[in-house]
């Protein structure tokens, strides 16, 4: 299967989700992007904390370019998976050590800290058409 080029149809909501999870485990935003419907919204539920919302339009790619930057090397891995038709839901676990320049995704642009952060979290994924 290739991502980028979006030659292999993609036919089910499982096999777009694992396309969409193996380019963020490989820190390639080019490849999430393809896979994400122009209406896609990255809700994060950390972000009611700082009083934002969703992030929508040109935001997801510039969140996870800035996540990847911070975050050069990195694992993300997907520990349980539940799929239906039109929606695909996964329990992850991202570890990684902040050796990059992390630029402004929330508020200020980060120095590197050289510490470690290990974090788990769960996605829901609506899919239509073949896309998120």
């Amino acid at each position: 299967m290739q991502i980028h080029d979006q030659k292999v149809p993609l036919s089910s909501s499982l096999e777009v989700v694992l396309a969409y999870t193996q380019a963020l485990a490989a820190g390639d935003s080019q490849a999430m992007e393809a896979l994400r419907a122009q209406d896609f919204v990255l809700d994060f539920v950390t972000q009611d904390a700082w009083g934002s919302g969703p992030l929508s339009g040109e935001e997801p790619r510039n969140f996870w370019a800035a996540w990847f930057e911070g975050f050069p090397e990195m694992d993300f891995q997907v520990t349980r998976t539940i799929a239906a038709e039109e929606v695909v839901v996964t329990q992850w676990v991202f570890t990684g050590t902040n050796t990059g320049l992390m630029p402004p995704i929330i508020e200020t642009q980060l120095d590197p800290t050289d510490k470690t952060i290990r974090f788990r979290g769960i996605s829901v994924y609506d899919i239509a058409d073949s896309l998120i």
